[in-house]
């Protein structure tokens, strides 16, 4: 379920690829909420305890879409689907054989719904520029909402893209996602982000 929460959590900080050298790396955060209208990449995922100790690994591609629809297709360890139209979110796990329903609006407290939000980022968050490292330019984004479901967010961005997300929950657990071979609005088939039950699947949830 660990896997399930974060990507939710994530998937509404993705962006498009507008920033220059002379623009800092909020300015660059700024502009990919402000102009991406669909995403796709492969990614890589994992997710260490408080202590540091390895507790997930993970692979698959991301799909998005403003407003509200995305999916993440895990390829490993195993197939898993999470998908979201806008009304409804969709998780697939494969191998347990079940599916899990549950309203969109369920996730208002947490960064998916910043892909709808057309705010000012600062509204929500307040907002540092870390050091540049790992050839990457930082953004620390600190939630206001006392009941937020994340304590801090790191933004890595590298050639104007992002290509690293470090997420830091309640439970002071890390999850990073990093991101490889991103296309910027692409077009997408009308049933990308319709998930349709296989037969013998347990749901749960309003479906």
């Amino acid at each position: 379920m660990h896997k399930i929460k974060h990507v939710i959590l994530l998937v509404g900080l993705l962006a498009s690829s507008l920033a220059n050298a002379d623009t800092t790396a909020r300015q660059q955060l700024e502009l990919f909420l402000d102009n991406t209208q669909s995403f796709s990449a492969s990614f890589k995922q994992k997710l260490e305890s408080e202590f540091g100790e390895l507790l997930q690994q993970s692979a698959g591609k991301l799909s998005m879409q403003r407003p509200g629809k995305f999916r993440w297709d895990y390829s490993e360890p195993y197939p898993q689907n999470i998908i979201s139209n806008g009304e409804k979110i969709w998780m697939y796990d494969s191998e347990l054989e079940q599916v899990n329903v549950r309203p969109y609006e369920q996730v208002q407290s947490s960064p998916v719904n910043l892909l709808d939000n057309r705010e000012k980022l600062d509204l929500a968050f307040s907002i540092v520029e870390m050091p540049s490292q790992e050839q990457q330019n930082w953004v620390k984004l600190i939630p206001k909402q006392p009941d937020s479901d994340f304590k801090v967010m790191l933004v890595g961005l590298q050639n104007g893209k992002i290509k690293t997300m470090r997420f830091l929950d309640n439970f002071n657990q890390q999850t990073e996602i990093s991101f490889d071979k991103l296309i910027i609005n692409p077009v997408f088939k009308e049933d990308t982000f319709i998930f349709k039950v296989p037969q013998g699947v347990d749901v749960m949830g309003d479906y």
